[in-house]
């Protein structure tokens, strides 16, 4: 018997925004105040055969989409919070997430995995 293994196809952006960390701790104050980051965003999503199922450029295409046009202001939003929002708008529209990351500027940030039975 011949086992496939599951795969997941993938699309990352880069797109400029805003944040601020207003509970920063003193040695970290300079996050309070509002900052600039090219948050660099990596979606995969499961797909059931070889042939795409997802497009992936489809898929920058909605990351895109959901962040608008411009710089976007995030407000006090983290990380975190910006891949589960993603995660949520992508949901609802039908995709099988396997993992949100968003990062700012590729040096640090936070991942997401998604269950399969999360999404049904």
């Amino acid at each position: 018997m011949t086992v496939t293994p599951p795969a997941t196809v993938w699309a990352e952006v880069r797109l400029p925004g805003f944040h601020h960390w207003p509970a920063a701790p003193e040695h970290r104050s300079y996050l309070r105040a509002r900052h600039r980051h090219q948050f660099h965003i990596r979606v995969s999503v499961r797909v059931a055969h070889d042939d795409r199922d997802t497009e992936f450029h489809d898929l920058g295409d909605a990351i895109r989409a959901w962040w608008g046009p411009a710089a976007r202001e995030c407000g006090a939003a983290s990380c975190e919070a910006l891949a589960r929002s993603l995660a949520a708008h992508l949901t609802g529209l039908g995709l099988r997430l396997d993992e949100v990351a968003v990062s700012e500027d590729g040096e640090a940030g936070a991942t997401i995995r998604l269950l399969k039975e999360d999404q049904e």
